[in-house]
């Protein structure tokens, strides 16, 4: 693995095998780490959005307390996003709550955006005049690919031949700049796992690389209850030293990210269906339902779990914004890392339930409007 990280993430110092932890996937390292760097109801700090499973990661047995970083209008992905970073300790801290970590996903879940490395160093700044324990995990790192530009074609269920466009932001590994200039190194630590850049969800391995060595010292104590199977270990290991295979693997893989990316806009497009512009990395787009909520009693947050009631009765899921700390309801994680024809009959699925919402809403409409003809 520690061939694998020098080769692909082009650190600015090598990286030393002795410094690497392995466990049976990042859950298990989130879980350890969580119990190791705070006390319970002590906080960690959450981009909005953030994947659905990290609060859980870190709540469920360590019981460290989720905050949640609002942006606004601000972009989390400049260095101006300190400001709403210090907003939000100085507001936890007031409440009592100690804030020991801040969790980085670059590439982003579920934004798919790449932290350019300016704001990388904002943040390690930050986390430094904090005493903040910056954990970042760069699970995606592998799955950027080439953004293409929407088909020309007026039929959304046709593609054009996909010509490459310019990258939005390349990805940056914190590794490769020179960090100690930024952060202490016993604050910095590094996450990568097989489940996503691999498509190896069954091979339970993920590695922790610190070079706090107390940290180390107190995961490996408790690793006993995480190791990960030979069997496991023995397939990473064939896999990480094909380096003529893996580089071909990592290629198709990014070419048909890229390729499936772009039907899926194509496809969002046919359906007047908003995304967030940007994404280049990871298998998903953050895609704007907010039309479709409707009406009915409850506030945005309910009306977003009645759509989403609504599409898995059609057989399709998609995760809601509520369950990944969306600022606003209404938005949803879309995963497009599918074969073509299940993408297509996805989002058949998906127009199919938003037509049946907007024949709904008209028919709540003109019963308003006939019931206060009624009353002239």
């Amino acid at each position: 693995m520690a061939n694998f990280i020098n080769r692909y993430f082009h650190p600015y110092k090598q990286v030393d095998p002795d410094d690497l932890t392995f466990a049976n996937g990042c859950v298990s390292i989130f879980n350890m780490l969580g119990l190791i760097l705070g006390d319970p109801g002590d906080g960690i700090m959450f981009s909005m959005p953030s994947y659905i499973a990290l609060p859980g990661d870190f709540g469920i047995l360590a019981k460290l307390k989720t905050v949640y970083v609002p942006f606004h209008s601000t972009s989390q992905f400049t260095p101006s996003c300190i400001a709403t970073y210090s907003a939000a300790y100085t507001a936890a801290t007031n409440s009592g709550t100690r804030i020991r970590a801040l969790l980085l996903c670059n590439p982003h879940n579920p934004l798919g955006q790449c932290y350019p490395a300016e704001t990388l160093i904002a943040l390690m700044r930050f986390c430094d005049t904090h005493d903040i324990h910056l954990i970042a995990d760069e699970i995606y790192a592998q799955s950027v690919y080439t953004v293409l530009p929407d088909p020309l074609s007026s039929d959304p269920f046709t593609t054009s031949p996909p010509s490459p466009t310019s990258t939005p932001t390349p990805f940056t590994s914190i590794l490769s700049l020179n960090t100690t200039a930024y952060i202490r190194p016993a604050y910095l630590h590094f996450l990568y796992g097989l489940s996503k850049d691999f498509a190896c969800g069954g091979l339970r391995l993920g590695v922790l690389y610190t070079q706090n060595k107390d940290l180390f010292r107190a995961v490996s104590c408790m690793n006993q209850f995480h190791w990960s199977g030979t069997i496991d270990c023995t397939i990473a290991a064939t896999i990480l030293e094909d380096e003529v295979w893996l580089d071909g693997f990592l290629e198709t893989s990014r070419k048909r990210l890229g390729e499936s990316n772009g039907l899926a806009r194509a496809l969002l497009r046919g359906l007047g269906v908003e995304y967030q512009k940007g994404g280049n990395a990871g298998f998903f787009l953050w895609v704007d339902l907010r039309r479709w909520l409707g009406g009915g009693e409850g506030d945005g947050w309910d009306k977003e779990e009645r759509l989403t009631e609504r599409l898995v009765g059609n057989k399709v899921f998609l995760t809601g914004g509520r369950r990944q700390g969306s600022e606003k309801p209404g938005w949803y994680r879309l995963v497009f890392s599918h074969e073509e024809g299940y993408l297509r009959e996805g989002f058949r699925r998906l127009g199919m339930t938003l037509k049946e919402v907007e024949g709904e809403m008209e028919g709540s409409k003109r019963l308003g409007k006939e019931g206060a003809d009624a009353w002239v």
